[in-house]
Protein backbone atom coordinates (compact mmCIF):
# COMPACT_ATOMS: atom_id res chain seq x y z
CA UNK A 1 0.00 0.00 0.00
CA UNK A 2 2.69 2.50 1.05
CA UNK A 3 4.41 1.68 -2.16
CA UNK A 4 1.68 2.23 -4.61
CA UNK A 5 0.51 5.23 -3.10
CA UNK A 6 4.39 6.99 -3.10
CA UNK A 7 4.22 5.35 -6.87
CA UNK A 8 0.89 7.87 -7.51
CA UNK A 9 2.05 10.93 -5.69
CA UNK A 10 5.69 10.69 -7.49
CA UNK A 11 3.73 9.99 -11.16
CA UNK A 12 6.00 6.79 -11.45
CA UNK A 13 3.73 3.80 -11.91
CA UNK A 14 1.30 4.15 -14.39
CA UNK A 15 2.79 7.00 -16.13
CA UNK A 16 2.27 7.58 -19.61
CA UNK A 17 4.79 8.24 -22.41
CA UNK A 18 5.31 11.77 -24.05
CA UNK A 19 3.24 13.59 -21.82
CA UNK A 20 3.08 16.99 -21.71
CA UNK A 21 5.60 18.78 -18.25
CA UNK A 22 5.75 15.19 -16.40
CA UNK A 23 6.90 16.91 -13.02
CA UNK A 24 4.92 19.86 -12.79
CA UNK A 25 3.57 18.20 -9.78
CA UNK A 26 7.23 19.18 -8.30
CA UNK A 27 7.78 22.32 -9.52
CA UNK A 28 3.93 23.27 -8.00
CA UNK A 29 5.21 21.68 -4.16
CA UNK A 30 7.98 23.65 -4.23
CA UNK A 31 6.30 26.72 -4.94
CA UNK A 32 4.16 25.68 -1.90
CA UNK A 33 7.78 25.16 -0.06
CA UNK A 34 8.32 28.72 -0.96
CA UNK A 35 5.42 29.68 0.43
CA UNK A 36 5.73 28.60 3.55
CA UNK A 37 9.06 29.94 3.52
CA UNK A 38 7.88 33.51 3.18
CA UNK A 39 4.92 33.62 5.06
CA UNK A 40 7.06 31.70 8.04
CA UNK A 41 7.51 35.26 9.87
CA UNK A 42 4.80 36.91 9.30
CA UNK A 43 2.33 34.44 9.11
CA UNK A 44 3.07 30.56 10.79
CA UNK A 45 5.24 32.39 13.26
CA UNK A 46 1.90 34.37 14.21
CA UNK A 47 -0.66 31.79 13.50
CA UNK A 48 -2.51 32.13 16.79
CA UNK A 49 -2.80 35.86 16.31
CA UNK A 50 -3.28 36.43 13.11
CA UNK A 51 -7.18 37.32 11.92
CA UNK A 52 -9.85 34.67 10.47
CA UNK A 53 -9.58 36.55 7.41
CA UNK A 54 -6.05 35.47 6.96
CA UNK A 55 -6.54 31.99 7.66
CA UNK A 56 -9.08 31.57 5.34
CA UNK A 57 -6.73 33.78 2.31
CA UNK A 58 -3.90 30.57 3.30
CA UNK A 59 -6.15 27.96 3.08
CA UNK A 60 -7.60 29.26 -0.31
CA UNK A 61 -4.26 30.15 -1.86
CA UNK A 62 -2.90 26.58 -0.42
CA UNK A 63 -5.61 24.62 -1.58
CA UNK A 64 -5.32 26.10 -5.22
CA UNK A 65 -1.66 25.11 -5.38
CA UNK A 66 -2.37 21.94 -3.65
CA UNK A 67 -5.01 21.20 -6.39
CA UNK A 68 -2.43 21.79 -9.38
CA UNK A 69 -0.14 19.11 -7.88
CA UNK A 70 -2.76 16.36 -7.99
CA UNK A 71 -4.40 17.32 -11.54
CA UNK A 72 -0.55 16.87 -13.17
CA UNK A 73 -0.66 13.44 -11.89
CA UNK A 74 -4.19 12.07 -12.57
CA UNK A 75 -3.31 13.22 -15.68
CA UNK A 76 -0.31 11.64 -15.80
CA UNK A 77 -2.04 8.79 -14.85
CA UNK A 78 -4.62 8.56 -17.59
CA UNK A 79 -7.51 9.61 -14.80
CA UNK A 80 -9.07 12.14 -16.78
CA UNK A 81 -12.63 11.78 -15.48
CA UNK A 82 -11.43 12.34 -11.57
CA UNK A 83 -8.76 15.20 -13.24
CA UNK A 84 -12.08 16.84 -14.46
CA UNK A 85 -13.88 16.47 -11.88
CA UNK A 86 -11.64 17.87 -9.76
CA UNK A 87 -11.01 21.01 -11.84
CA UNK A 88 -14.91 21.75 -11.78
CA UNK A 89 -15.01 21.77 -8.09
CA UNK A 90 -11.76 23.58 -7.75
CA UNK A 91 -13.03 26.24 -10.31
CA UNK A 92 -16.60 26.14 -8.97
CA UNK A 93 -15.42 26.60 -5.40
CA UNK A 94 -11.81 27.66 -5.31
CA UNK A 95 -11.75 30.48 -8.01
CA UNK A 96 -14.79 32.42 -6.46
CA UNK A 97 -14.13 32.14 -2.77
CA UNK A 98 -10.39 33.46 -4.02
CA UNK A 99 -11.16 36.51 -5.71
CA UNK A 100 -13.68 37.35 -3.31
CA UNK A 101 -11.16 36.54 -0.21
CA UNK A 102 -8.34 38.67 -2.15
CA UNK A 103 -10.87 41.33 -2.35
CA UNK A 104 -11.74 42.07 1.59
CA UNK A 105 -7.69 41.71 1.91
CA UNK A 106 -7.00 44.40 -0.08
CA UNK A 107 -9.66 46.44 1.61
CA UNK A 108 -7.79 45.41 4.98
CA UNK A 109 -4.75 46.26 3.72
CA UNK A 110 -6.18 49.72 2.41
CA UNK A 111 -7.37 50.78 5.77
CA UNK A 112 -5.18 49.50 8.22
CA UNK A 113 -1.48 48.58 7.10
CA UNK A 114 1.17 50.59 8.78
CA UNK A 115 2.92 50.37 5.59
CA UNK A 116 3.87 54.06 3.80
CA UNK A 117 0.97 55.09 1.46
CA UNK A 118 3.22 54.90 -1.54
CA UNK A 119 4.15 50.94 -0.88
CA UNK A 120 0.30 50.67 -0.08
CA UNK A 121 -0.59 51.55 -3.75
CA UNK A 122 2.10 50.03 -5.36
CA UNK A 123 0.96 46.61 -3.20
CA UNK A 124 -2.85 47.76 -3.94
CA UNK A 125 -2.51 47.74 -7.10
CA UNK A 126 -0.61 44.73 -8.12
CA UNK A 127 -3.29 42.42 -6.20
CA UNK A 128 -6.06 44.18 -7.73
CA UNK A 129 -4.28 43.40 -11.12
CA UNK A 130 -4.22 39.62 -9.68
CA UNK A 131 -7.72 39.88 -8.59
CA UNK A 132 -8.57 40.32 -12.74
CA UNK A 133 -5.64 38.11 -14.42
CA UNK A 134 -5.90 35.14 -11.57
CA UNK A 135 -9.87 34.43 -13.04
CA UNK A 136 -9.00 34.78 -16.82
CA UNK A 137 -6.36 32.52 -16.62
CA UNK A 138 -8.17 30.45 -14.98
CA UNK A 139 -11.11 31.38 -17.66
CA UNK A 140 -8.73 30.93 -20.41
CA UNK A 141 -7.93 27.44 -19.41
CA UNK A 142 -11.10 26.12 -19.31
CA UNK A 143 -12.37 28.01 -22.88
CA UNK A 144 -8.87 25.53 -23.90
CA UNK A 145 -9.92 22.34 -21.96
CA UNK A 146 -9.50 20.49 -25.06
CA UNK A 147 -6.20 21.49 -26.29
CA UNK A 148 -3.63 20.17 -23.34
CA UNK A 149 -1.06 22.40 -24.73
CA UNK A 150 -3.08 26.19 -23.87
CA UNK A 151 -4.79 24.35 -21.45
CA UNK A 152 -1.90 23.81 -18.64
CA UNK A 153 0.22 26.52 -19.43
CA UNK A 154 -3.16 29.42 -18.69
CA UNK A 155 -3.62 26.89 -15.57
CA UNK A 156 0.17 26.92 -15.02
CA UNK A 157 -0.17 30.87 -15.42
CA UNK A 158 -1.93 31.54 -12.36
CA UNK A 159 1.08 30.35 -9.72
CA UNK A 160 2.92 32.81 -10.96
CA UNK A 161 -0.12 35.49 -9.62
CA UNK A 162 0.42 33.35 -6.17
CA UNK A 163 3.96 33.25 -5.51
CA UNK A 164 5.47 37.25 -5.46
CA UNK A 165 3.66 38.00 -2.13
CA UNK A 166 5.61 35.02 -0.59
CA UNK A 167 8.67 35.97 -2.64
CA UNK A 168 8.58 39.20 -1.45
CA UNK A 169 8.64 38.26 2.41
CA UNK A 170 11.54 35.61 1.85
CA UNK A 171 13.21 38.88 0.63
CA UNK A 172 12.89 40.59 3.74
CA UNK A 173 15.54 38.22 4.85
CA UNK A 174 18.49 40.50 3.10
CA UNK A 175 19.10 43.17 5.00
CA UNK A 176 19.29 45.69 2.01
CA UNK A 177 15.86 44.18 0.55
CA UNK A 178 14.40 45.02 4.04
CA UNK A 179 15.17 48.42 3.73
CA UNK A 180 14.41 48.94 -0.52
CA UNK A 181 11.07 47.54 0.07
CA UNK A 182 10.03 48.73 -3.95
CA UNK A 183 12.98 47.39 -4.95
CA UNK A 184 12.28 43.77 -3.20
CA UNK A 185 8.58 43.82 -5.26
CA UNK A 186 9.39 44.52 -8.09
CA UNK A 187 12.21 42.14 -8.15
CA UNK A 188 10.15 39.29 -7.02
CA UNK A 189 7.22 40.18 -9.32
CA UNK A 190 9.89 40.52 -12.16
CA UNK A 191 11.65 37.06 -11.49
CA UNK A 192 8.05 35.83 -12.23
CA UNK A 193 8.12 37.62 -15.46
CA UNK A 194 11.60 36.86 -16.06
CA UNK A 195 9.90 32.46 -15.35
CA UNK A 196 7.59 33.38 -18.34
CA UNK A 197 10.39 34.36 -20.40
CA UNK A 198 12.41 31.21 -19.79
CA UNK A 199 9.32 28.89 -20.55
CA UNK A 200 8.58 30.69 -23.97
CA UNK A 201 12.25 30.04 -24.92
CA UNK A 202 11.71 26.88 -23.77
CA UNK A 203 8.36 26.38 -25.96
CA UNK A 204 10.32 28.09 -28.82
CA UNK A 205 13.28 25.62 -28.53
CA UNK A 206 10.97 22.83 -28.60
CA UNK A 207 9.19 24.01 -32.33
CA UNK A 208 6.37 26.02 -31.27
CA UNK A 209 5.07 29.02 -29.19
CA UNK A 210 2.16 28.70 -27.63
CA UNK A 211 0.20 32.40 -26.66
CA UNK A 212 -0.25 31.64 -23.19
CA UNK A 213 2.62 32.38 -21.77
CA UNK A 214 3.36 35.96 -23.65
CA UNK A 215 0.23 36.75 -22.58
CA UNK A 216 1.24 36.44 -19.27
CA UNK A 217 4.70 37.95 -19.39
CA UNK A 218 2.68 41.39 -21.18
CA UNK A 219 0.56 41.37 -18.79
CA UNK A 220 2.69 40.36 -15.47
CA UNK A 221 5.84 42.89 -17.04
CA UNK A 222 2.94 45.70 -17.36
CA UNK A 223 0.97 45.23 -14.51
CA UNK A 224 4.90 45.13 -12.56
CA UNK A 225 5.82 48.12 -14.17
CA UNK A 226 2.70 50.52 -14.09
CA UNK A 227 2.25 49.63 -10.12
CA UNK A 228 5.31 52.03 -9.77
CA UNK A 229 3.12 54.99 -10.87
CA UNK A 230 -0.39 54.11 -9.98
CA UNK A 231 -0.31 56.54 -6.47
CA UNK A 232 0.03 59.45 -9.49
CA UNK A 233 -3.42 58.36 -11.03
CA UNK A 234 -6.73 59.65 -10.53
CA UNK A 235 -8.82 56.60 -11.55
CA UNK A 236 -6.48 54.38 -9.54
CA UNK A 237 -6.80 56.53 -6.30
CA UNK A 238 -10.63 56.35 -7.31
CA UNK A 239 -10.97 53.25 -7.49
CA UNK A 240 -8.75 52.11 -4.65
CA UNK A 241 -11.11 54.69 -2.42
CA UNK A 242 -14.22 52.88 -3.70
CA UNK A 243 -12.33 49.25 -2.21
CA UNK A 244 -11.65 50.85 1.00
CA UNK A 245 -14.81 52.15 1.57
Amino acid sequence: MATSTLSWLSGGQGKRPGILYPHAQWWFLLCIVLTWVGFGHSYFAQIRTQPLLHHVHGALMGGWILTLIVQPILYQQGRMKLHRTLGRWAVYLLVPAIVVCVFFMIRSMLRFTLIPPFMVDHLAFLDVASLFLFPLFVGLGIWYARNIQLHARYIACTVMLLMPPALARAGLMSAYLRTHFRLNVNLMVGLMSFVLLMLMVDDKRKGKLYAAYPVAFTANTIVCVCANFAQNWGWWNTLSGWIKG
